[in-house]
């Protein structure tokens, strides 16, 4: 009943608030211009990534509410994740309304890594029971910075589709609160919980036809939130149980984004400079429609997640 009613609870927020959030957009004139690179032909507000942020937030609020103990047990985690989403919210609030230059965003990322990190998120193995154990060692730090900043900017990257990014990081949420389920982990039991109530409840403004993006705000925040969570350590726990399933789940945005680095060096383009050749703008040309195209990414993400289920069955 918990589980319940902290989706419940982060769903109703986000889907009673967006309409809110769009008219504060609108009156801050943060707004997504049409241009050579964008896929729609209107003005459409952005911010909505308000909404998932306070949706998940009165999810957790929940069982915070519904169960003490939670707090007490991870409460110096849960500050320094809540500290690290809102300084990446506030950047990403900052690049909608004002606009900011990629680099700029790429150290603020560095710098509330490093809090990621020093709040515990940590990636310094991988192992397959039976199999293989992986220790990073002196390589741990470079590539959880690595990981961090990757998947935060790959997110990012897919948002480029009405309802792509909610609704793949919705299923994926999904996929990592059943993972969690069998290792019985409460805190990402609960974050992944308010994280997809809240993302799912932003689809019925975000999926197409749009009447609101997420902007940076949104998909910042949750490329931030997926990758801490692939990182995350359950107590008790000397590997990271986690990577191995969600880079299974994320690996749509993880290839896409890949992709796009290799495109850019090979076209002596600076690698954080935009093009209209990730897998959506692909799709697009082979005459699918938006929703069209949404739905097969959708498709191709549950897929993924079911696969990573069955490796985290067999892994743990």
């Amino acid at each position: 009943m918990n589980y319940f009613i902290i989706f419940a609870v982060a769903f109703i927020i986000a889907y009673l608030i967006t309409p809110n959030i769009r008219y504060l957009a609108l009156k801050f004139y943060a707004i997504d211009k049409v241009n050579k690179r964008k896929i729609h032909n209107k003005i459409i507000t952005k911010l909505g990534g308000l909404a998932i942020y306070f949706g998940f937030l009165g999810g957790l609020f929940c069982i915070v509410i519904l169960d003490p103990v939670f707090l007490k047990s991870y409460y110096l985690i849960l500050f320094g994740l809540l500290m690290s989403l809102t300084l990446v919210l506030i950047l990403g609030i900052y690049d909608d309304l004002q606009g900011s230059s990629a680099v700029l965003k790429f150290i603020i990322q560095i710098v509330i890594s490093l809090l990621i990190i020093k709040s515990g998120f940590y990636l310094s193995n991988i192992s397959i029971p039976g199999v293989i154990s992986i220790e990073f060692g002196i390589f741990s730090f470079p590539l959880t910075l690595l990981w961090i900043v990757g998947i935060t900017n790959a997110v990012n990257l897919i948002d480029g589709l009405d309802g792509l990014a909610a609704g793949v990081i919705g299923i994926a949420a999904s996929f990592i609160f059943i993972i969690a389920l069998i290792l019985k982990d409460s805190l990402v039991i609960c974050v992944s919980l308010a994280l997809a109530g809240a993302c799912f409840a932003f689809l019925k403004y975000n999926f197409h036809p749009a009447k609101i993006f997420m902007g940076d705000t949104g998909s910042l925040f949750l490329g931030l939130i997926v990758a801490c969570l692939g990182i995350y350590k359950p107590s008790l726990r000397l590997d990271n149980i986690y990577f191995i399933p969600v880079a299974i789940i994320l690996l749509l945005p993880i290839v896409d984004t890949t992709l796009a680095v290799i495109r850019r060096i090979l076209r002596k383009k600076n690698i954080f400079s935009g093009d209209a050749s990730h897998i959506h703008h692909y799709l697009l040309r082979r005459k699918f429609n938006q929703a069209q195209v949404a739905v097969r990414l959708y498709l191709a993400t549950f897929v993924l997640g079911c696969l990573s289920l069955f490796v985290a069955k067999f892994l743990y």
